[in-house]
C-alpha cells in the first residue's frame, strides 16, 4: 500500500457554524464548500489552509438520525476533536488487502468510495484513523454535489465567540493567526522507532529527522516524510519516569497528540491570540544555525477538541532542526 497524497484533516464538531467561525475567525481558514447529508448521517465544511495548497481542513457534525457521528461523540463523553486524516493511495482494492494481511480490518464507506481504519499496528490498540481514497473518487466526508448547500449568512447571528469572517477576511485585516502551512500531524506512541518502521513498510513514509536519545529528558522524536505531501508526520515517544507522552497513551491510547502550524509573525500571531482571547502555553524560543525560532500551543478547549502547536522560524528549516538530527543510515 502506498499512500501518494495527504488530503485532509477532519476533525468532529458539536456545533458545526461555531467551529467554521473559529477556523475562519482565528485561524484565517477559507470555507470553499458546505455539504449536508443526513443519508450518511454527516454534515460539514472544507476549509482551505494558507499556504497547504492540495491539503485542506474539514469539520463535520452529526447530521439526522442515527449518524455515526454522533456514536463517535457519544463514546468520546460528547467531546469534539480530530477524527481522522483523509488520504489516497493508488489502488483501494489492494490498500484493503494489505491491511487485512496486516490483521487490520477496514470499515468500508457507502458505495465503497473510501475505507477507514486505525494504520497503527493493531497489537497495541486504536491509532490515528485514517480515511482512504482511490483515484476517480472525490467524495470523502459525505460531501458529494448532490449535498452542497450554502454557507450561513455571515452577517447573521452565530452561536460561535468568534465572529466569522468569510472569504479570508480575518488575514486580510490582520485578526488572525497568519498561518502559512499545515507542517505536521503528531502521534504518540510507545516505541518511535517500531511505529516509523510500521509506516515505512506500510505506507512509504520516509524518517528524515529524530532526536538523539538523551536530547529531552521526557520525550524523544522522529519526523517522517509523507511522499507526495507537504505535511510530515511526527512520532513522539516518552522517557524517564514521568513522561508527559506516557501519561497522554495511558489516557488515550497511540493517537493524535497534536498538529502543528506554521505562522508568518510571530507577534502578530501572539496578538490574535489575545484579541480572541485565546490563552498559549508552553512557549520556547531558540537560535538554530544563527537564525531565531519559536513555538508555544493553544489547549484544545480553545480550538475544538484539538491541540495545536504554533511555531515561527527566521530561516526556512531551523525549527525542526534544533533539537534534531538526521537517522542514521
Amino acid at each position: 500500500m502506498q499512500i501518494y497524497r495527504i488530503d485532509h484533516v477532519a476533525q468532529v464538531a458539536t456545533d458545526l457554524d461555531a467551529q467554521v467561525g473559529l477556523l475562519e475567525g482565528l485561524f484565517g481558514f477559507r470555507r470553499v464548500r458546505s455539504w449536508d447529508n443526513p443519508a450518511e448521517g454527516v454534515r460539514g465544511a472544507r476549509l482551505e489552509i494558507p499556504g497547504s495548497r492540495g491539503q485542506a481542513w474539514e469539520v463535520v457534525a452529526p447530521s439526522g438520525d442515527g449518524s455515526p457521528l454522533q456514536t463517535w461523540l457519544d463514546e468520546h463523553n460528547g467531546r469534539p476533536g480530530l477524527h481522522h486524516v483523509g488520504a489516497e493511495v493508488p489502488d483501494l482494492g489492494a490498500a484493503r488487502a494489505e491491511l487485512e494481511s496486516r490483521g487490520i480490518k477496514p470499515a468500508e464507506g457507502p458505495g465503497g468510495a473510501w475505507l477507514e481504519a486505525s494504520l497503527s499496528p493493531p497489537e497495541h490498540g486504536p491509532g490515528v484513523l485514517f480515511r482512504l481514497r482511490g483515484p476517480g473518487s472525490l467524495d470523502m466526508c459525505g460531501d458529494s454535489g448532490d449535498n452542497a448547500v450554502e454557507p450561513s449568512d455571515s452577517e447573521g447571528p452565530s452561536s460561535s465567540p468568534h465572529p466569522p469572517p468569510f472569504n479570508g477576511r480575518a488575514a486580510l485585516d490582520g485578526s488572525s493567526l497568519g498561518i502559512v502551512a499545515l507542517d505536521h500531524v503528531c502521534q504518540a506512541f510507545h516505541d518511535r522507532d517500531e511505529l516509523a518502521r510500521w509506516y515505512r513498510d506500510l505506507a512509504g513514509f520516509v524518517q528524515v529527522w529524530r532526536t538523539p536519545d538523551d536530547e529531552h529528558p521526557d520525550m524523544a522524536d522522529l519526523v517522517l516524510n509523507i511522499p507526495g505531501s507537504s505535511i510530515c508526520w511526527e512520532v513522539i515517544t516518552g522517557r524517564g519516569e514521568d513522561s508527559f507522552i506516557d501519561r497522554f497513551l495511558e489516557r488515550s491510547g497511540p493517537g493524535a497528540h497534536h498538529v502543528t502550524f506554521e505562522v508568518a509573525d510571530w507577534d502578530a500571531a501572539l496578538a490574535a491570540c489575545e484579541r480572541h482571547e485565546i490563552p498559549t502555553f508552553d512557549d520556547e524560543e531558540g537560535v538554530t544555525d544563527g537564525a531565531a525560532w519559536k513555538h508555544t500551543f493553544i489547549h484544545p478547549k480553545h480550538t475544538g477538541g484539538v491541540l495545536v502547536q504554533l511555531f515561527w522560524e527566521e530561516r526556512p528549516g531551523v525549527w525542526v532542526r534544533s533539537d534534531k538530527i538526521p537517522p542514521q543510515s
